[in-house]
C-alpha cells in the first residue's frame, strides 16, 4: 500500500529521531567480555566516539551489577581507547610528537594485537573476592557527572566469571619465543636502572600493575629481561601513564611520567586534586614485583644480585637500591642525587625540584607526608638514612661532578661524610666535571668499579673503611671549597677472607697510582657469616707486625678496629679472635 510523500516523510524523520535519542541513550562501552589468566581479570569493550574529557569507570560485584552503586568501584579516570599500547606511541613521550603509529597491546605469545580503538583494563583479582565475578564500565564526563546507565551484554556483563588470585604473569614482547624458565639459572642478576626512556628495544616483557603499582589497578609497565655473558640484566622503565598532559612537569608534557624511581602522588591524573593526594612509592613497589617475578623464573643466584645506574638511574639506585641490604650486594650510582633539599647557590637547581611535578602539587614542606607517614623530603634523604643505618648497606660505588648543573655538589660531602661515620662500605670519586662530563677523564682503577661492583656477595663477609688518610677532601658543599679532584677509599682492597666460628682473618690493602704509605684506616668487618661475637664481648686482633690488640663488639654486633696501619703494597694480615 502506498503512503503519501508526506506521510513517508514524517515517518523517516520520526524514526530517524527515535534512532538517535535511542544511540543517545545507549552507554559509550558495548560489548564488554571478560577474560580471566593468572590472577588478573582482563576486560575489553567496543567504545563510541566521546566528548572531550571523558573518562571510563569499571565497576565488580559478585553478583549481576544493575546498579552501581551496589558494586564496588575497581577503575576510574580510564582513558578512552585505552587498548591502545602507548609504549608505541610518540605522543605519550614527547607531547607534541605524531604518532606514525597506533596498535593495540599484545596480550598473547603471538603477534596478534587487540583493537585500540577500544578499550582495555586489567583488574588484579584479590583473595578476599573469588569468583564468580560480575564487571561494569560507565564513563564520567569532563565535569566528573557519570552517566550510570547499565545494560547486561553491553556495559555490563551477564555471566558470573570464575577467577581467583595468583601470581601475575607478565606478557612476553621481545623477538622470538622467550627464554626459557630457569634460563639465568645461577646467574647474577643486574637490575639497570636509568633516565626517562620509555623505548626498550628487545626482550621486553609487558605487564600490568595491581593497586599497589600505581594511582590506579591495571596500569601497563615493561621491561626488558637479557640473558648476556652469564649475567641477567633487568632494564625497567620509569614510566607512568596519568591520562593528562603533565604539563607542570619540565619533560615535555606528555601523559606518561617520570617518577625518579620512588613514585608520585596518589592523585596525579587531576592536577586540582593533587594538594589532596599523598606521595606513594609506586615505582619502588613495581620494581620489587619486577625482581620477585625475573628470581622466580630466571633463578639467579640470590647471592649476587645488584644495582646500577646514571643521572636519573644513579638517583634510583640510591634511593632504592641502598635500602634494599636484603636483595643487593653491591650497588654504582654515578651522578646521582643523595637528598633532594632546597639547599644550593640557585635554588632553582635545588633537587627537591625534582620531585614537585609528580609528587606534590608545588614547594614541599615538611607537612607533605608520604603514605608511610613521614616527611616526603626526609624519606627521600639518603643522608639522614645511611646515618641511622644499622644493616650492612650493600657496598656502594659512588661518582660525582662538582660543577654538574642537574646535580647540585652541595649535598654529596655530607653524604660521603655520613657513610664514612656510619662505617658502611663504600668508595667515591669526584671531579670538577659537568652533569654529563662527570667521570669521562677518571682513573682506569675508578672506571673499573663496575666490574668490581660483581666481587660482593650477599653470603659473604667484607671490610669497610673509613677515616682513610689516603682520602681527598670533599669540601663542605661549594664548589669552590676542598680538593677540586678527589676520592674516598680509592684503592682499598682485600683478599683472602677466613670468616669461622672461632676466628676471622683478612689481609687488607691499598693500592692505587700515587698512592703514599703507611696509609692508616678504620676497619669494620660488614656481613660476617659464621664469626658472630656477641655484643659487648671482647676480642684480640693481631696486627701482622704491630702486635696484638684488645677491642669490643659494639651494641649492634660490630666488629671494628680503629687505626689499622697499610705499612705498604702487600698489606697486612688482621687475625682476629675471642680472648
Amino acid at each position: 500500500m502506498n503512503r503519501p510523500p508526506l506521510l513517508r516523510l514524517f515517518l523517516l524523520a520520526a524514526f530517524a529521531s527515535l534512532l538517535a535519542a535511542t544511540l543517545r541513550a545507549l552507554p559509550a562501552a558495548g560489548d564488554l567480555q571478560a577474560v580471566s589468566r593468572h590472577g588478573q581479570v582482563f576486560l575489553t569493550w567496543r567504545e563510541a566516539e566521546t566528548p572531550a574529557g571523558t573518562t571510563f569507570n569499571v565497576y565488580l560485584a559478585t553478583t549481576p551489577i544493575r546498579d552501581v552503586s551496589a558494586a564496588t568501584k575497581i577503575g576510574h579516570h580510564v582513558e578512552p581507547r585505552s587498548a591502545k599500547d602507548w609504549w608505541e606511541t610518540k605522543s605519550a613521550f614527547t607531547k607534541k610528537a605524531k604518532d606514525d603509529k597506533v596498535v593495540g597491546y599484545r596480550l598473547g605469545a603471538d603477534d596478534r594485537r587487540i583493537d585500540p580503538e577500544g578499550g582495555l583494563f586489567v583488574h588484579t583479582v584479590q583473595r578476599d573476592r573469588q569468583g564468580p565475578l560480575f564487571f561494569a564500565v560507565t564513563t564520567s564526563d569532563a565535569g566528573g557527572a557519570e552517566d550510570r546507565t547499565l545494560i547486561a551484554g553491553a556495559n555490563s556483563t551477564r555471566s558470573g566469571l570464575a577467577a581467583s588470585a595468583a601470581t601475575i604473569e607478565p606478557v612476553w614482547q621481545g623477538k622470538g619465543e622467550r627464554p626459557p624458565l630457569g634460563a639465568g639459572a645461577g646467574m647474577p642478576l643486574s637490575l639497570s636502572l636509568h633516565g626517562k626512556s620509555g623505548v626498550i628495544a628487545d626482550s621486553e616483557y609487558l605487564a600490568f600493575g595491581d593497586a599497589t603499582m600505581g594511582w590506579r589497578d591495571g596500569l601497563p609497565f615493561k621491561f626488558s629481561v637479557r640473558v648476556k655473558n652469564g649475567e641477567v640484566e633487568i632494564r625497567p622503565t620509569d614510566r607512568a601513564w596519568i591520562n593528562r598532559n603533565h604539563d607542570e612537569a619540565s619533560d615535555g608534557g606528555a601523559p606518561a611520567i617520570w617518577t625518579f624511581w620512588y613514585g608520585y602522588n596518589s592523585k596525579i591524573y587531576d592536577r586540582s586534586l593533587m594538594a589532596q593526594g599523598t606521595p606513594t612509592n609506586y615505582t619502588e613497589c613495581r620494581l620489587l614485583w619486577i625482581l620477585d617475578w625475573v628470581q622466580k623464573y630466571y633463578q639467579t643466584d640470590r647471592n649476587r644480585w645488584y644495582c646500577s645506574g646514571s643521572s636519573m638511574g644513579g638517583c634510583g639506585t640510591i634511593s632504592f637500591g641502598l635500602r634494599h641490604p636484603e636483595l643487593f650486594a653491591a650497588c654504582d650510582a654515578r651522578v646521582p642525587i643523595v637528598n633532594y633539599t632546597y639547599a644550593g647557590a640557585d635554588p632553582r637547581l635545588a633537587s627537591a625540584h625534582r620531585l614537585e611535578a609528580s609528587a606534590w602539587a608545588g614547594p614541599i614542606g615538611p607537612e607533605v607526608l608520604t603514605h608511610e607517614g613521614v616527611p616526603l623530603l626526609d624519606r627521600m634523604n639518603s643522608t639522614a638514612f645511611v646515618a641511622k643505618a644499622t644493616a650492612d648497606l650493600p657496598f656502594l660505588f659512588i661518582l660525582n661532578g662538582r660543577k654538574d648543573g642537574s646535580i647540585p655538589w652541595v649535598n654529596n660531602p655530607p653524604f660521603y661524610r655520613a657513610m664514612d661515620a656510619a662505617h658502611q662500605g663504600f668508595a667515591a670519586y669526584w671531579d670538577d666535571g659537568e652533569h654529563p662530563t662527570a667521570g669521562k677523564a677518571a682513573p682506569e682503577d675508578i672506571k673499573a668499579w663496575p666490574k668490581a661492583m660483581r666481587r660482593f656477595r650477599l653470603n659473604e663477609s667484607f671490610p669497610a673503611f673509613s677515616r682513610t688518610t689516603a682520602n681527598r677532601d670533599p669540601g663542605n658543599g661549594d664548589p669552590k671549597v676542598g680538593d677540586t679532584v678527589g676520592w674516598m677509599n680509592r684503592g682499598m682492597d682485600w683478599r683472602e677472607i677466613e670468616d669461622a666460628p672461632d676466628h676471622y682473618a683478612i689481609t687488607l690493602r691499598a693500592d692505587f697510582p700515587g698512592v703514599a704509605y703507611p696509609v692508616q684506616t678504620d676497619v669494620t668487618l660488614r656481613r660476617v657469616q659464621q664469626f658472630k661475637p656477641k655484643p659487648g664481648e671482647r676480642l684480640s686482633a693481631e696486627l701482622g707486625q704491630g702486635g696484638v690488640v684488645s677491642i669490643t663488639v659494639d651494641a649492634n654486633g660490630r666488629i671494628t678496629i680503629p687505626a689499622l696501619i697499610i705499612p705498604d703494597r702487600g698489606g697486612v694480615r688482621l687475625v682476629i679472635r675471642r680472648e
